[in-house]
């Protein structure tokens, strides 16, 4: 099948993460990213941690889902109730308190195996930017 590289927007649910170069191949449905399940979600989410991009609810229930948790598993490893957690998802644009912010960005560093600063003031975010992923 032959391979060739595209730019993709909207291929996870966090609208300021592009995809540049693409792996793509031919199937018989049509073209067809060339990638293991779950590669670009997860590389979306290291982004997130990386770019120090300010957690909401919207990446909360995001980073939760790319780590595999249930509601209930993240909020126990958070030390909190699950209707907690499910509030703050529920406020999809809400940003986190600073303290929340940090732990959040911790715990999901932790899970995905990303070497983050332990600086209170870089675990908090700066500000949501466009992010380009480079996928190959």
């Amino acid at each position: 099948m032959k391979k060739w590289k595209e730019d993709l927007d909207h291929l996870v649910s966090l609208e300021y993460i592009h995809f540049l170069n693409v792996p793509m191949k031919d199937s018989k449905h049509g073209p067809v990213i060339d990638l293991p399940s779950g590669a670009l979600d997860q590389m979306a989410a290291v982004a997130v941690i990386e770019h120090r991009i300010p957690i909401r609810g919207k990446e909360v229930k995001y980073l939760r889902k790319v780590m595999g948790l249930s509601l209930e598993k993240f909020a126990g490893k958070m030390g909190l109730s699950s209707g907690t957690v499910f509030h703050w998802e529920k406020a999809v644009h809400g940003r986190l308190a600073p303290v929340n912010e940090a732990a959040v960005r911790s715990l999901a560093a932790e899970e995905l195996g990303i070497e983050i600063p332990g600086k209170f003031s870089l675990l908090v975010g700066d500000k949501i930017r466009d992010v380009e992923i480079k996928a190959s």
